[in-house]
């Protein structure tokens, strides 16, 4: 058996404490015991927070939510902290990072570097929400030499590895147990090197982290974008390469490395899609040709072939047989 690394999130919120002590307690448990900081509450609003933690190989991911507060490290805070530095990514209201007498202002889809061994303020409005992510200074320094010059610099929303990175973490929602120890390495090391190419990684080692890092990003979001477009009929790889900012030729041989062609994982989603149909019994009063075109095909015979060569019995029988889910995809469409 594979030695699994235990990276199911560890979750604290206020919601568990009593109302008249959450802030209290939140400034103990959370602010002294955990992250070193002084909280101080923007309003006299009922005061809330949550936070999961992620622990893998070589990165800290804390995903969490907070009333309007300013968290504020005091020299005798960051004296505490280990050798770390810190990116900071709000997902919803509006942030302001003050360090190394430098500030920043930013909204969802940007993001801010600091040292986590340096005081500063980080204050959050609008109900905001969040994702810190914690490297060793070490590790990121080996992709950037000139680490400290990146520290406190915005990446603005534009920027398409970050767009890629904050895509990227969303996978960590699909788990909440423990990942195998080389899938939890990868996917550390994937999140190192996006974050690198956010910040402006160059020469050498901007083409360690783009071979890493940016192929597996990219490829979680064009199966994505199938995912949710199969059942388009104009579906398309130069569809998706636009919405994407990437070329056509670029998607395609991404998606070849897994050994599938995107007409492939097209083709056994929109399969998927039509056996599932076919088996709910919510659509029990739809004709096999409505479900057929409702899961992006436009050719009825063109499906039962489809459908036959990939499951062995035709779309009437297996909607008499109601099996449930498709059998496993083939290897390679899968991804």
């Amino acid at each position: 058996m594979a030695e699994s690394h235990p990276t199911g999130p560890v979750r604290i919120t206020t919601d568990a404490f009593p109302e008249r002590s959450r802030l209290e307690l939140w400034r103990e448990i959370y602010g002294r015991n955990i992250v070193n900081v002084d909280i101080k509450p923007l309003d006299d609003g009922p005061f809330h927070a949550s936070v999961a933690f992620h622990a893998l190989p070589g990165l800290g991911v804390a995903v969490g939510s907070r009333s309007d507060a300013s968290y504020i490290v005091q020299k005798r805070g960051a004296a505490k902290a280990q050798d770390q530095v810190l990116l900071t990514l709000p997902t919803r209201g509006h942030a302001h990072m003050e360090q190394l007498g430098r500030e920043y202002s930013g909204r969802p889809g940007s993001a801010i570097l600091v040292s986590g061994a340096e005081p500063g303020a980080a204050t959050l409005r609008g109900d905001g929400a969040f994702i810190t992510l914690a490297f060793p200074r070490a590790a990121l320094q080996g992709l950037m030499p000139d680490l400290g010059a990146a520290l406190m610099r915005p990446i603005p929303e534009g920027n398409q590895a970050l767009r890629l990175l904050i895509n990227y973490l969303g996978l960590l929602n699909s788990f909440d147990g423990a990942l195998d120890s080389a899938l939890a390495r990868a996917f550390s090391t994937h999140v190192l090197d996006l974050t690198a190419l956010a910040l402006g990684a160059g020469g050498e080692a901007r083409e360690i982290a783009r071979a890493r890092g940016a192929k597996a990003a990219w490829r979680r979001a064009i199966v994505a974008e199938i995912d949710a477009g199969a059942q388009a009929p104009d579906a398309s790889a130069a569809a998706i390469a636009r919405k994407l900012g990437i070329s056509e030729r670029y998607l395609r041989a991404i998606l070849e490395e897994t050994g599938a062609t995107f007409s492939e994982l097209l083709l056994e989603r929109r399969l998927a899609l039509a056996w599932r149909r076919l088996n709910d019994p919510r659509a029990r009063h739809q004709k096999i040709v409505e479900i057929a075109l409702s899961a992006g095909f436009s050719d009825l015979s063109y499906f039962n072939r489809s459908f036959r060569g990939r499951f062995g019995e035709t779309p009437t029988s297996a909607r008499a047989g109601a099996c449930g889910d498709p059998p496993p995809a083939r290897r390679g469409t899968s991804v």
